[in-house]
């Protein structure tokens, strides 16, 4: 305080030109003839304290200040001695609090200071279309997961943070789902080697042919997310059809029907057709998924069958 005190002389004395606060230049005590003690004549200066100051108001205590200091934006709500006190006061207070949290402070007080820097709400981040290395897919799934982003605004992360932090984190998901696929691919080629021994080639390139036929287009993309048991089962599972219901083997080639159309006619194996088209499972697969299937290998055998009449003719 004494430096404070100091400063305040000195402002007041510049300032008045000499004479402090509480002086008028008048009269001594001891009058113009000299005092008790022989005094010149000039008036003994007055004592600065609290009350001379808090007698000015406004512009009369701002021009005692010096003017660089009179003028600064945050002098304009200092209107009195007091006013000055508290911005002093504040001012040091905030000098000695700590800018960021310790590891002595409360999660009350962690949580206080991210909420400066965290975004209003979880859908103010802004994240990338593009990710250099990252498959457009997972880049796509990533900005409509709105749970990550809401996974962000709870942990209070900033928006530089998610920035550095998000590209990495879908560049490990891309990583990891490559990784995933290349080891399914290897487990498929394993069991289906192990369930179609030497004919393997065959059965699965015929068999992804006729699924490209005959499963709608919208829902292609599914198989692509089978594991490879169930792959390898749905492929054994339209191979296994074909050969008990047309007693043929055509994902192999030849078999007790194959070349001759078991003596079928033409109109014959036209009248299977409309049957199997007749049957509702046939054209919605969600009633009876299996029985469909079953419908769809039958209408490839015979329209093999019917190809080969017409031919020969």
């Amino acid at each position: 305080m004494k430096k404070f005190w100091q400063f305040l002389v000195s402002c007041l004395t510049n300032e008045r030109g000499g004479v402090p606060v509480g002086g008028d230049g008048g009269a001594g005590a001891g009058g113009a003839g000299g005092g008790a003690n022989g005094g010149s004549g000039a008036s003994a200066a007055a004592a600065i304290t609290a009350e001379s100051l808090s007698a000015l108001q406004g512009d009369s205590f701002r021009g005692v200040l010096p003017k660089e200091i009179a003028e600064k934006p945050y002098m304009k709500d200092v209107n009195t001695f007091g006013d000055f006190v508290k911005k002093f006061d504040g001012a040091q207070t905030l000098l000695g609090q700590r800018t960021t949290p310790d590891d002595k402070a409360t999660p009350e007080q962690w949580k206080e200071f991210h909420s400066k820097v965290t975004p209003k709400t979880p859908d103010d981040y802004k994240l990338p279309d593009v990710i250099e290395g990252v498959n457009p897919e997972i880049t796509k799934k990533g900005v409509e997961a709105k749970w990550l982003k809401s996974l962000f605004h709870s942990a209070q992360l900033s928006p530089h943070q998610v920035s550095t932090l998000y590209p990495q984190f879908m560049k490990m998901i891309s990583a990891a789902e490559a990784a995933d696929k290349k080891a399914g691919d290897e487990r498929f080629a394993k069991l289906s080697s192990d369930v179609f021994k030497d004919q393997k080639d065959t059965i699965i390139t015929n068999a992804k042919k006729f699924m490209a036929t005959h499963i709608a287009p919208e829902m292609q993309p599914m198989l692509n997310e089978l594991g490879e048991k169930e792959l390898t089962l749905l492929i054994a599972l339209t191979d296994g059809m074909a050969k008990k219901f047309t007693g043929e083997d055509p994902f192999r080639g030849g078999g007790a029907g194959a070349g001759s159309g078991g003596g079928e006619t033409k109109e014959a194996l036209i009248a299977q057709m409309q049957a199997i088209q007749k049957d509702p499972v046939y054209t919605d697969p969600f009633q009876d998924r299996p029985k469909h299937a079953e419908l769809l290998a039958k209408m490839e055998v015979i329209r093999g069958k019917l190809k080969k009449i017409q031919g020969g003719a």
